[in-house]
């Protein structure tokens, strides 16, 4: 890359100072409600049976339906409102318009309540697919000036759009994790233990559970070891990418990870970190919160601040502190996930106890963002530079409010209609990713990005997400699962 482009380009994405809180929360809620207007616009038009809506044409709509207002509120964060404010009447005028006896709300409950309490749960996939759909977005618009300076990575101090990508992912990780999945998973395993003890009455009960009790022996013991392995690819990602970076001289925002460390190590690091730490849900979450008031008081009175701050560059770690500190705060957000999981794992026996939880969630979104407002006014502000307290309870009550939102759409609209694009995204979430990164490096040293007009900016974004959203859902039409291990 050209050194002057270079310079130009890391001075363009430095020395933000964000967004509101508000106004970040606000953007994303985008998501769950184009997943209503594209829900409602099927049931409405396209809910004949007999002639199914083609997978192409079905593509092109929810992406113009889902993708297209998400790309149009972060560039031009102006029309956000009334985007939102378009769809949510669209949603309650065209039901006039569906045929008799079509249900477009509350439509086969009992279906619902199955599919809520299934392990593959829609809503949460959608959740997942579109996080993963608005970093890939973001990371590329980013380098355009048509995306708004306000939303991109901050300095030091201060929320973004683009701050709470990584934070994200990792909650939305945790999610899903199986730990989070344990109890569901063991209600399985324990019925099917019963159904083959049925089957064959002659296996004895002593060497089964011994033989169980040495398995899970020598499973703790190589716990460790299995999970360096397991890690071993995003490790091998994160390498490859460093390597890349450097010998081609792309433009690097050193005070975001620091000089070596990047997003993959940032996972790994977090996952290995969570094999010493295998613990039921309850004494995570504990463990989450002790360890982030530890290292916001590590952080407020033995100087760690300053050191990640104002500390020169002269050691392997401190050249990359930025990435090494902020671990801290990765895992705390994975552990209380890990809690918030394993709620959402539970099942119940009716809609209305999904509803409970739904505003549970909601509930629990607005005291992290009170607790927020607290952090910031009497502790330290918010920074996702080192992932401190404002930055964990900024994931949380964003990421809960825009969750219970998908789940309340779930309970309004049922699972009828699910998206196409969602389901094709979650199911290669990291290869999605990666492509991402790479075609977005490749955009940038085919164009000058930061010169380029609005017209072209917004062609050049919008082609980028179609591309990768239309090799994911043929991936997914092939069945075809990319894994790195």
């Amino acid at each position: 890359m050209d050194e002057q482009y270079k310079n130009d380009h890391q001075k363009f994405v430095s020395g933000n100072d964000g967004s509101t809180f508000l106004e970040t929360c606000f953007i994303l809620t985008i998501m769950p409600i184009s997943v209503l207007f594209q829900r409602v616009v099927f049931a409405t038009f396209f809910s004949n049976d007999k002639y199914p809506l083609p997978i192409p044409i079905r593509f092109f709509l929810e992406f113009f339906f889902i993708a297209v207002p998400f790309i149009s509120a972060v560039t031009f964060t102006e029309l956000t409102p009334f985007l939102i404010f378009g769809m949510l009447l669209t949603c309650l005028v065209i039901p006039m318009f569906a045929q008799k006896n079509v249900t477009i709300y509350f439509k086969n409950p009992k279906e619902t309540l199955l599919n809520l309490n299934s392990m593959r749960k829609g809503f949460l996939e959608e959740y997942r697919a579109f996080v993963m759909l608005a970093t890939c977005i973001c990371i590329l618009a980013v380098d355009f000036q048509v995306f708004p300076r306000r939303l991109g990575k901050t300095e030091t101090y201060g929320i973004s759009l683009m701050d709470i990508g990584v934070g994200s992912v990792v909650l939305s990780g945790a999610l899903v994790s199986r730990q989070a999945r344990s109890s569901l998973i063991e209600k399985q395993q324990k019925k099917k233990r019963e159904d083959e003890e049925d089957d064959d009455n002659k296996i004895t009960k002593n060497p089964s559970s011994s033989k169980q009790q040495q398995v899970k022996i020598l499973s703790r013991s190589s716990l460790m070891w299995h999970q360096v392995k397991a890690q071993a690819p995003l490790m091998i990602l994160g390498f490859v990418r460093m390597i890349l970076t450097k010998s081609v001289n792309y433009q690097e925002h050193v005070s975001e990870y620091g000089l070596h460390w990047n997003f993959f190590f940032t996972l790994g690091f977090v996952s290995i970190s969570l094999a010493f730490l295998k613990f039921n849900a309850n004494v995570s979450a504990i463990l989450g919160v002790i360890f982030i008031l530890t290292y916001q008081f590590v952080l407020n009175n033995f100087g760690l601040t300053d050191y990640i701050l104002n500390h020169p560059r002269d050691s392997l770690i401190s050249m990359n502190k930025e990435g090494i500190c902020s671990i801290v705060g990765y895992l705390t957000i994975h552990l209380i996930g890990t809690k918030i999981g394993t709620e959402l794992f539970k099942v119940r026996s009716t809609l209305t106890e999904w509803r409970k939880f739904a505003t549970k969630l909601l509930i629990s979104s607005i005291i992290f963002y009170i607790l927020w407002v607290l952090c910031e006014v009497y502790i330290d502000r918010t920074s996702r530079r080192m992932a401190n307290l404002g930055y964990v309870l900024a994931i949380l009550s964003i990421n809960l409010f825009n969750f219970s939102i998908n789940i309340l759409i779930t309970l309004i609209t049922g699972n009828h209609n699910a998206s196409l694009i969602a389901k094709s995204i979650n199911r290669n979430q990291l290869f999605i990713f990666l492509l991402g990164n790479i075609l977005t490096g490749l955009i940038n040293f085919s164009m000058k990005t930061i010169y380029a007009p609005i017209e072209e900016s917004m062609i050049v974004i919008t082609s980028y997400t179609f591309g990768l959203c239309l090799l994911a859902l043929i991936l997914d039409y092939k069945n075809i699962n990319i894994k790195f291990w």
